[in-house]
């Protein structure tokens, strides 16, 4: 389980990256950068950055070489704004998780389940004694 200072520490990065990538990346996309997380190794030496793009124009790839350009700016200011023993290296990932999101309620769509309806019942005369 993580401690508590971990997740503050991953929480502190993903405000401050958010507002660095705001300022500084998201002017060169045609999309909706957010930065959905920060998961830092232990030894602070290394950080995984999760983001998401939306948009017409939305492409992964695009993204990720484009933060990819800016990695040594994004952790340089990191560095002087973050009071941390060690700036860890960024290494970015794509989150997927409002793609696979949106899969499933398609698929309850598709199914025509009313994913706000409470479950029904269990028949007690099914079960088996």
């Amino acid at each position: 389980m993580k401690s508590e200072r971990m997740r503050r520490i991953d929480e502190l990065l993903q405000r401050e990256l958010g507002a660095l990538c705001e300022r500084k990346v998201v002017s060169e996309l045609n999309c909706l950068l957010t930065i959905t997380g920060v998961k830092t190794s232990p030894d602070l030496r290394h950080a995984q950055v999760y983001f998401s793009v939306f948009g017409p124009n939305a492409d992964w790839q695009e993204v990720r070489k484009c933060l990819d350009k800016h990695r040594v700016e994004l952790q340089a200011a990191v560095g002087r704004n973050v009071q941390m023993k060690y700036t860890p290296v960024l290494h970015f990932r794509p989150d997927h998780t409002l793609e696979q999101a949106d899969h499933v309620m398609s698929i309850i769509d598709e199914l025509g389940i009313d994913p706000d309806a409470p479950p029904e019942p269990e028949d007690d005369s099914l079960k088996e004694e």
